[in-house]
Parts: C-alpha cells; sequence; structure tokens
C-alpha cells in the first residue's frame, strides 16, 4: 500500500468516527441544580457532575468569570457555576438560521470558545453556521461559514477567532467590522489535508493537519487589521515524508513544538532548531487499548501542558520541566462498556492547574485539581540508556511515599518503540509490580534487547494507586551495531 492511500485511509477513518458520535437519542432537561455525582471512591483529584441523561455532552469552554459553558446534542447549551452547582439551560435558536440540518437528529459541538468580548462562540458538525451567544442578553445568532463547521476554534489577543474545518480543509478567521457585525472569511489548505489542531502565535497560525500528516506554520498577511490570506512559511516535515500519525493538536512553547499523535499513545516534542523528535508514551493500561491522545491545552509560557486520552480512561497532565507525566483515572464508566470518552478539555484561564472535561458516553463533565499534591513519587536512578542486540542492565528505582486511600502502589512500563505503548522487542521486568507503602526498598527493573530496531526512543515507568499514576522517563538509544 503506498503512503498516498495509507494517508488516505486514515482521513476517511478519522472522518468516519466523527459521524459516528452523532448518534445519540434526544432528551429534555429543566433547569436544576446541577448534582455532584456520587462515586464509590473516595478521590481527592476528580470531581464529576452528572449532566441530563442523553445529553452526550462534548465541547466545553471555561470563560473569564469561571462559568464552564458546555454543549449537547440536543441543541441546548449549558452554563455551570462550580461554585453554587447551579446550571442553565438555553435552548439554541435564532429567528434566521436552523441550528440542526434537516432530517438530522441531533448535532455534535467539537469547537467552542469565549470571544474577548465575553461571547461564547461554537459550531455543530455537519453543518455551515457558526453560533454566538451573548450572556449578557441572553440571545444567540449565527453567522455562515461557506466550508463547513469548525473542529477547533481559539481567540486572539485583537480579537478575531481563528479556526479549522476538518471536512472543508480550510484555515478560517471570525473578524468584526466596523458596523459591529461579523465576517467569516475561510483559506485553503492542502486537498485532504484535513486541518485539526490550531495554535496562534504573534502573526502567524500553526496548524496540524490529520490527512496529510504534517504541520503547517502560516503567516497572517492583513491590511487595515483585516485578514486579506495566509501563506505557508514552515511545513514539518520539510519534505513528502511521513513523520507523525494523525497528529491531531498542538501547542508552541519557545523552540519545541508539542503535538499529539491520535494514531498512537504519544505526546511528542519536536525541536523546531534540530529537528529532533521525543515521544512520550502514557502509561499501559488494563485493557490493552491504544489511548489516543487528543487535544492540547496551556497557557503562555506554561509549566504544564494538558491532554485528553480518548482511549485511556485517563486525563494526562505533563510538567514540561521535569518531564514528568501525571494521569489522573476518570471515575465513571459507561453502562454499556469500559472505555469513557472524555472528547472536549478546556483549562481554567486563571489557574493552570485546574482542568474540565466533557465525558460524551457517561453524560458528565468532571474537573481535575491539579494542586492536590500526589500522595507518592517515583525515581529513577538513571536518564540515558544504550542497548546493543541482546544487551541487559538493571535500572532501580524508588517510590516513596505515606499510606493513604490506597497504599498499595502498581508498576508497569511503557515505550515509544511502539504506537501503542507497548514494549516490543524490549524485555522488561519488575523485581515486584507491586509496592506497599511507606516502601524504603529499591526495585530492580531488568531490562534487555531482544531485537529492537536501531533507533532513539523513549522509556517510561509507572506508578499508580488506580486514581492516579505518576511516569519518569529515560531515553534508549538502540546502536546499529
Amino acid at each position: 500500500m503506498n503512503k498516498l492511500a495509507s494517508k488516505k485511509i486514515l482521513a476517511v477513518t478519522i472522518v468516519a468516527m466523527m459521524i459516528i458520535l452523532f448518534v445519540y437519542l434526544d432528551q429534555n432537561f429543566r433547569d436544576k441544580v446541577l448534582p455532584s455525582n456520587v462515586v464509590s471512591r473516595n478521590d481527592p483529584f476528580v470531581k464529576e457532575y452528572s449532566l441530563p441523561p442523553g445529553s452526550a455532552p462534548n465541547g466545553l469552554v471555561v470563560d473569564k468569570s469561571g462559568l464552564v459553558w458546555v454543549t449537547s446534542k440536543n441543541a441546548t447549551l449549558y452554563s455551570v457555576d462550580p461554585r453554587s452547582g447551579q446550571v442553565n439551560r438555553y435552548e439554541i435558536k435564532s429567528g434566521t438560521a436552523s441550528y440542526e440540518n434537516p432530517g438530522t437528529t441531533s448535532a455534535m459541538v467539537w469547537a467552542i470558545v469565549q470571544g474577548g468580548d465575553g461571547k461564547i462562540w461554537f459550531s455543530p458538525l455537519g453543518t455551515k453556521t457558526i453560533w454566538r451567544f451573548d450572556p449578557s442578553r441572553d440571545i444567540f445568532d449565527s453567522y455562515l461559514s461557506e466550508t463547513g463547521a469548525p473542529f477547533q476554534m481559539k481567540d486572539a489577543m485583537d480579537g478575531k477567532i481563528w479556526f479549522t474545518t476538518l471536512r472543508g480543509d480550510t484555515v478560517g478567521v471570525i473578524e468584526k467590522s466596523q458596523n459591529d457585525t461579523y465576517s467569516v472569511s475561510t483559506f485553503d489548505t492542502l486537498p485532504h489535508a484535513n486541518p485539526a489542531g490550531i495554535f496562534l502565535q504573534n502573526d502567524s497560525v500553526w496548524v496540524a493537519n490529520v490527512g496529510s500528516q504534517n504541520i503547517f506554520q502560516y503567516k497572517i498577511d492583513q491590511s487595515n487589521y483585516t485578514t486579506k490570506d495566509i501563506s505557508v512559511i514552515r511545513e514539518i516535515p520539510p519534505d513528502n515524508n511521513t513523520l507523525f500519525s494523525s497528529p491531531t493538536d498542538l501547542f508552541v512553547d519557545k523552540n519545541i513544538l508539542w503535538l499529539t499523535e491520535h494514531g498512537t499513545s504519544f505526546l511528542t516534542s519536536y525541536d523546531l532548531d534540530s529537528g529532533k523528535i521525543t515521544r512520550y508514551p502514557t502509561s499501559q493500561n488494563t485493557f490493552g487499548t491504544t489511548t489516543l491522545p487528543f487535544w492540547i491545552r496551556g497557557i503562555y509560557d506554561p509549566k504544564i501542558l494538558w491532554f485528553n486520552e480518548h482511549q485511556g480512561n485517563k486525563i494526562g497532565r505533563f510538567d514540561v520541566y521535569n518531564k514528568t507525566l501525571t494521569e489522573y483515572s476518570i471515575p465513571s464508566l459507561p453502562k454499556d462498556g469500559y472505555l469513557t470518552y472524555p472528547l472536549n478539555i478546556s483549562q481554567d484561564p486563571m489557574d493552570e492547574k485546574i482542568l474540565w472535561f466533557s465525558e460524551w458516553n457517561t453524560d458528565k463533565i468532571g474537573v481535575i485539581n491539579g494542586h492536590v499534591t500526589i500522595p507518592f513519587t517515583i525515581n529513577l536512578n538513571t536518564t540515558e540508556m544504550t542497548l546493543r542486540y541482546h544487551d541487559a542492565n538493571v535500572v532501580d528505582l524508588k517510590i516513596t511515599g505515606d499510606t493513604h486511600s490506597s497504599d498499595r502502589i502498581f508498576l508497569n512500563a511503557s515505550s515509544s518503540i511502539t504506537p501503542t505503548a507497548e514494549l516490543g522487542n524490549l524485555t522488561v521486568g519488575f523485581s515486584s509490580n507491586v509496592v506497599t507503602l511507606p516502601h524504603d526498598n529499591i526495585i530492580h527493573l531488568s531490562i534487555r534487547n531482544d531485537g529492537v530496531a536501531p533507533g532513539n526512543y523513549t522509556v517510561g515507568i509507572s506508578a499508580s494507586d488506580g486514581l492516579v499514576t505518576t511516569t519518569k522517563f529515560f531515553g534508549l538509544s538502540i546502536p546499529l551495531t
């Protein structure tokens, strides 16, 4: 199978997944106090709130006042006040446009953002309308997007709102005119690029293309504060080689491009100066699935980056300074399955350690308090290792912490050797993979190369109590000879 055919299959797979997620039955819900979900465990990190049955929440955003705005598939926008638990319901309608396409039973919102003026912007996938809600007047209005609904939206410092259209192969911008109206402009990307994630930096727009498997940086060409065009000034990789696997979202921090590779279990960094790639695998999960990292969230000059795992039952928090991954388990599971789908995330704009997420197939939203101290730590005695064929080595690791809700800590290993974060031909064994706290003894980790292909990889060693997982990494070099 040639590369072009492979790319087309991946693009079709992603789009097909989006279409499948539209299917849910409609339910009605009236204003009431949103009850906190009662879970069967004492979780100091994650709090969940129940939404109406069948709401299938997806897009959500935390506004500057702390309210959480949540979209559902039943043509309803909700606002949630975390301080009081109060939820308000707003039926999405206007006198000029239909919210849903004729013949459809629901519309899923992926993109939602708060503009600089406090208005809430969102768009139902499968339509050609972008909606705006004015919270001060409880009024909706809508605008035409010729190339389709946004898949992700970001607000710029100058008041513009930029977006991607996954199916339309365009990058777009919403701009306010002098007469207080808005115009929507779109600009073509490559055919079958399937642009997804978007990141704004000064006078440029970075875009992650799922279909064409690459990253574009566009220069914004403006005249009198109006966008005239965009032009490609950087393409990663700089040729037609395949370097990434379904890059879905991205974040640029100084000279490092961070991205999620949705076809894998990796959070990936790319050095814009040297071209060096480092892939950080998520921890292994008990049901053996690829975790599929999706969106990335972070503030300017971030200390941490958040990402959601579509098939990991976890939300990830990555410390960009000490390269430590913390994963928070989602308490709830759907009634008819074992995987909860956290399709969207939103960072609190006032606090980078607070993250909200939607649970599409449990009809809940949740919030993670990243200020809560992890009650145990894991430390490794190495950061780099070289293994030739049939070579073996030992890593010493130490788990420290006090007894808490669970005094048993479980250990596992993951790697960037395979896209699923499994170990492939790397044989790893713990002297004990269960630790009882408090624990002062050293755990020995034996590691052997039984035929790993030459290259540079990352190995993650994880410790988990079931509620939270901490992973430390070391680099693994496999030489040619």
